[in-house]
């Protein structure tokens, strides 16, 4: 065995089809430029379209891709995609370009490619697999593999079509059975990082010795023979373990094996890897669940028992699954009917896991979320099957090869077994599977397995999902062919190989027993042959020289041309007797002659009957008349000495039976005719179905290229979409660039040339080389950051400064695919000058705003409402409370600042403020460390900020000068109250004493004027009606000051509708506005709340004001307004009387201030006294605006 690192060029052929886009993209995705491979790509192409593969491969690697042309050399490192009009094969390292075969040839591309490979690169040829349908590429992975390459397959789970790498697996030549994704790492890793072992013929002998004893050794001690798998299995999985171990050849690893028990633990459990998962293969399953298990179940009567086995069950999850669809059908049928589920595996650790039943949650995702809930209980992170469905379950360990079947089943299922297994011992493993099933059971097989060895046993359920149906029972279990495989998996060498073994292996089974047999016929002079059922000569030992010879002409293997007539006779009869008697036959004392000499020979004859038919071996001994055969075989006796009666009846025996044969060949020669009949009428339906299939084909291809126009109309619209798109980011004056994931740059803003001088053609070009401005530590961590985001799907933010003064937010955001997939990066800088200057403004405010707090002669807390502990205080609330330090507020209940009667009630306001946010003028107390009382206003509200706890924001008023102030005025109050008590009791007094004394001076003056006005002179008449008048204007002035000093007594303020109130006073003044002729104009007036009484006589003095001073000879007129003035109602009383001079306007509202005038008018100069008094009532004002000779406006406010 030679084993060597690689060294070559490495040719990877690239088979695909159908579905095959998908693919090639997830295998060259992982494909790096530094793998020093070349790829070629034999695709099945429409030749009527330009094919876009190369272009959609570009964006999936950066290995150049070249669309090959005739004569091209083969380079590393690069891509090669074939032409769609041509065929492509491999000559002494040139591409050569075949024309495609006329349109109605089958076209195999794929396999014509890899032949060519194999042969011209041998075990540096790859055959890769992908999806597609048909088996295109199968001979050519099998030429491969025969020269010595790699073939890898992708998963028929992992393919949109799975014709191809099914029929490629079916081979047993696959090395790797692997989603796309991870083919070119086990590439890589076989060729550069693993062991290559180039099987020449000068090795094969070795190699096959070495891996027998690995496979002994494991043997021995796990009592599983590994002989029946697949050699590329066992040989791939072994040398993984050496790789790990750094082992470099098998002897050395024997010796390992020898030497550590627990490495062949590992190297045992390394070939048992088991792949399962809760419902594989979904829409196998899906058909089990609507079609197989439901005519099951309905076959079925109450009472009776449903019998599954579940072969190579792993872990159990194939097992579960197959449970949960017949327990739901039996319900959903409404049967009593029982279920058990054989679960068997080789492993013993699988089947304690298996039993355990409990499962990740990664394990059971493909479990529906409506049986995970019935079938399963959570416990933490693991789910566990229920207790009734797991006892339906009997998990055991098995071996299929070796142990007996179980029997009468009505489902069996071997799903991914057969695949790892030989040929051979597939077709004895089926004949097993076959023999444990009852008539019109079912057989549940892997995607990628087969029943052909049986299909005439079998009924396709669904041949593409392999679900089959028993339909001729076996009524016998064929072991022998378990047995003879077993001898078989030792590996024999070819005829070849043992001709250049120097010293050949001798082992017990087979060489120490040939050498018995040649020392006995040696001993006793006789002579063995081997023959077919056609007398052909297979094998021959001892001196068989001595009774058989060739023909003189020609050449033969035919014994009977080869013997004497005598012994061709008793050959010929003595055959026919073994074989019709099933039994040895000895033919006795046949005459011949050996070497010139006449003898007598007896002819024994064994019988080998072949996988229970009637077709059969024989072996045949020749032995001299002096050697006495052992007397115990049982045997057929005839002699040739016999009388010729007998001899006749044997031979008319042998013409009876001969013309049975001839009968029963004619019969199957009629037989055969009438298949081939039906097979030439189903070749003629296919050959119709194909001609249609055609047809439909020619269809789809014109509806393919409606579809292309379509795509080529979505390509117009995703050009116009891909131009708004930059219209969009060039109008938002964001600089922006995108990334791929090698941080190439993709895309970028013209706003970008702020921070980066890049240029169109700079699309394409490392981020990096720009970045040298940035200097050699910045570089490094903003590639980092870009990085990680890639990696995380994070965000990252950070605020640039830069030298003009303007700031920015660089935002490294990951760049999402339409599938979620990150596939590289958005960076963009976003001016942010504005916000960081507004920021600045704002810490200056809030600056300000804490010199404030902190400065304010007024008290400031902010307390926790949940716990009552002050969280902040200012300058002013220490010293209120004579506190040296913040810490000595801080963390400190406030309730240990109040009075025992505030503490009650702060309880209270802690529940408050919670629920309703506020507190509103709550006079308190506080207590300083002295003891001395503080009484407050406290005013709080709730702050809820987004991140932290929420906090009272208090203000604490001192109201101590206040409550002083308070008390002085109270006090104040009371004396004015006593005092303004003793005006109204003097005022009483006065108008009350001082009304009697001018009463009777008034009355006595007018009775003088009366009695004796004749007695009088002139003059004493004069001034007896000055005291007469002066008398009676005293009097009015009296009562006009008592009237003054009752106005606003026992008040209540009512709704007033002023629009009424005006009419009454117009009707009061009707008589006056009659005498003078006066007009009064009233606007729309408004309804308030005030004093009536006073109300209408404030307007009655002001309306009979104006009336009464008006100018000689011209009739007053008198407007009267009103309008609404921020709370107030503001009314306006206009004339055209005489008008008050402007020193005089001061003086108009004082109590008995008149107005000097031209002429003389009555009154006592209390009125606009009244008015100014009844105003203020209402907590409004007066005034007056007047012009000499024009008149006066009076403006009064009340307030709403």
């Amino acid at each position: 065995m030679k084993i060597s690192k690689n060294k070559k060029h490495i040719i990877v052929a690239v088979g695909a089809s159908a579905g095959g886009l998908e693919a090639l993209n997830a295998f060259f995705g992982n494909v790096v430029e530094n793998y020093d491979y070349s790829y070629v790509i034999i695709q099945h192409l429409s030749p009527d379209h330009k094919s876009l593969m190369a272009e959609l491969l570009a964006k999936k690697t950066k290995v150049p891709i070249v669309a090959v042309t005739d004569d091209s050399i083969i380079e590393r490192n690069c891509i090669y995609v074939i032409p769609p009009t041509m065929n492509l094969v491999i000559q002494d390292g040139h591409l050569k370009l075949l024309d495609k075969p006329e349109a109605k040839t089958l076209n195999l591309s794929i396999d014509l490619f890899m032949e060519s490979l194999a042969v011209a690169y041998g075990r540096d040829a790859v055959g890769v697999i992908l999806s597609g349908t048909g088996s295109d590429g199968t001979r050519g992975i099998q030429a491969i593999k025969k020269q010595g390459g790699l073939v890898l397959v992708q998963q028929p789970e992992d393919a949109s079509f799975n014709g191809m790498p099914s029929s490629a697996i079916n081979t047993g030549d696959v090395d790797y059975i692997v989603p796309a994704r991870e083919m070119i790492g086990e590439i890589h890793t076989y060729y550069n990082d693993g062991l290559i072992v180039n099987y020449d013929d000068e090795t094969s002998q070795k190699i096959n010795e070495q891996l027998r004893t690995i496979l002994n050794i494991l043997h021995s001690s796990t009592t599983i023979n590994f002989n029946y798998y697949k050699r590329p299995t066992i040989l791939r999985r072994t040398e993984r373990r050496m790789n790990s171990l750094k082992i470099k050849t098998f002897d050395e690893y024997i010796n390992y094996l020898h030497m550590h028990s627990e490495e062949v633990i590992i190297l045992y459990k390394e070939f048992l890897i088991g792949v399962t998962k809760f419902f594989r293969d979904t829409k196998a399953w899906d058909l089990l669940e609507t079609e197989t298990i439901p005519a099951i179940v309905s076959d079925k009567h109450n009472g009776d028992i449903i019998k599954v086995w579940d072969v190579a069950c792993s872990t159990g999850e194939e097992s579960y699954s197959i449970a949960i669809l017949f327990e739901e059908e039996i319900k959903k049928q409404n049967k009593d009917i029982t279920l058990k589920i054989f679960a068997t595996d080789i492993s013993e650790e699988h089947i304690q896991s298996a039993s355990a039943g409990v499962f990740t949650k990664r394990v059971v995702d493909n479990v529906p979320l409506s049986k995970l809930n019935k079938y399963f209980s959570q416990e933490a992170d693991e789910f566990k099957i229920n207790p009734d469905l797991r006892n339906k379950i009997i998990f055991s360990n098995h071996d299929i090869l070796k142990d007996p079947p179980f029997k009468n089943m009505d489902m069996v299922i071997c799903r991914n077994l057969l695949i790892y297994l030989k040929p051979e011992v597939q077709t004895a493993v089926l004949h097993t599977l076959h023999y444990s099933l009852k008539r019109d059971g079912y057989l549940f097989l892997g995607s990628s397995e087969s029943h052909t060895a049986l299909r005439n046993s079998f009924e396709a359920v669904n041949g593409k999902l392999n679900i089959f149906k028993n339909i001729i029972p076996s009524e016998r279990l064929h072991s022998e062919l378990l047995t003879s495989n077993v001898k078989k998996g030792s590996s024999t060498l070819s005829r070849k190989q043992k001709q250049k073994s120097v010293t050949p292996s001798v082992s017990f089974d087979g060489d120490i027993k040939m050498c018995i047999s040649d020392a006995i016929i040696s001993q006793f002079d006789t002579a063995s042959v081997y023959i077919d059922s056609d007398f052909k000569v297979v094998d021959a030992m001892g001196a068989f020289a001595k009774y058989a010879q060739l023909p003189e002409t020609g050449f033969s293997l035919d014994l009977l041309k080869m013997l004497p007539d005598n012994l061709k006779t008793a050959v010929n009869s003595a055959t026919r007797k073994a074989k019709r008697t099933k039994s040895d036959f000895i033919y006795k004392n046949v005459a011949t002659q050996k070497a010139g000499v006449d003898i007598m020979v007896n002819v024994i004859v064994k019988p080998i009957f072949k996988n229970n038919t009637d077709d059969c071996d024989y072996v045949i001994t020749f032995i001299e008349q002096e050697f006495t055969p052992d007397t115990t075989i049982q045997t057929g006796v005839m002699s040739i000495a016999t009388t010729p009666d007998a001899r006749i009846k044997d031979l008319i025996d042998e013409i009876e039976e001969t013309r049975g044969e001839l009968k029963k060949a004619l019969e199957d020669a009629e037989s055969s005719n009438e298949e081939l009949q039906t097979l030439n009428e189903e070749l003629l339906a296919s050959n119709e179905e194909l001609q249609s299939t055609n047809e439909e084909l020619q269809s789809v291809n014109e509806e393919l290229h409606t579809v292309n126009v379509e795509h080529v109309e979505k390509m117009d619209d995703l050009a116009l979409l891909n131009a708004d798109m930059d219209n969009i980011l060039n109008s938002t004056q964001i600089a922006t660039i995108f990334l791929d994931r090698e941080l190439t740059i993709r895309k970028f803003t013209p706003s970008i040339q702020e921070h980066f001088k890049l240029i169109k053609q700079d699309v394409g070009r490392p981020i990096e080389h720009f970045l040298t401005q940035l200097g050699t530590g910045a570089k490094s961590m903003l590639k980092a950051k870009i990085e990680k985001v890639m990696e995380t799907g994070i965000i990252n933010e950070t605020q640039i400064n830069k030298k003009d003064g303007r700031s920015y937010i660089r935002r490294i955001s990951p760049f999402y695919t339409g599938t979620k997939k990150i596939e590289g990066s958005v960076i963009t800088f976003v001016d942010i000058t504005k916000t960081v200057e507004s920021q600045k403004k704002l810490k200056e405010s809030q600056q300000k705003f804490k010199d404030f707090y902190e400065n304010d002669p007024v008290m400031h807390a902010s307390v926790n409402p949940s716990t009552g502990r002050i969280v902040e205080c200012n300058k002013i609330f220490l010293d209120t409370l004579k506190l040296k330090s913040r810490d000595e507020a801080i963390g400190r209940r406030i309730f240990d600042f109040y009075t025992d009667q505030s503490k009650a009630k702060g309880l209270g306001l802690l529940d408050q403020i919670q629920k309703t946010g506020v507190i509103e003028g709550e006079q308190m107390t506080l207590v300083d460390i002295d003891g001395n009382h503080i009484p407050i206003i406290l005013n709080s509200e709730l702050v809820v900020p987004e991140v932290g706890s929420s906090y009272s924001r208090s203000t604490l008023i001192n109201i101590s000068d206040l409550q002083r102030a308070q008390q002085l005025m109270y006090d104040k109050n009371e004396e004015l109250q006593r005092i303004n008590t003793d005006l109204e009791q003097f005022v009483s007094i006065c108008s009350h004493d001082l009304q009697e004394p001018l009463g009777t001076i008034r009355f006595s003056s007018d009775v003088i004027l009366k009695k004796f006005n004749e007695n009088l002179d002139p003059k004493a008449t004069e001034y007896l009606g000055y005291i007469y008048g002066a008398a009676g204007r005293m009097a009015d002035q009296i009562k006009g000051l008592l009237e003054h000093s009752r106005i606003g007594q026992e008040l209540e303020r009512t709704e007033v509708d002023v629009q009424e109130l005006l009419e009454i006073v117009k009707y009061d003044l009707g008589k006056r506005l009659r005498e003078c002729n006066g007009k009064i104009h009233l606007s729309r007036m408004p309804s308030i709340w005030a004093y009536k009484t006073e109300l209408r006589l404030l307007f009655q003095n002001l309306i009979g004001n104006s009336l009464k001073y008006c100018k000689p000879d011209v009739s007053p007129v008198v407007r009267i307004s009103s309008f609404e003035d921020e709370g107030y109602w503001t009314f306006v009383i206009n004339d055209n009387g005489i008008g008050i001079a402007q020193d005089d306007l001061d003086n108009v509202f004082k109590i008995f201030g008149r107005v000097a005038t031209q002429h003389k008018y009555e009154g006592t100069g209390v009125g606009l006294a009244h008015c100014e008094k009844i105003v203020k009532l209402h907590d409004g004002t007066i005034w007056v605006d007047s012009q000499v000779n024009v008149g006066s406006t009076f403006y009064f406010k009340i307030k709403k």
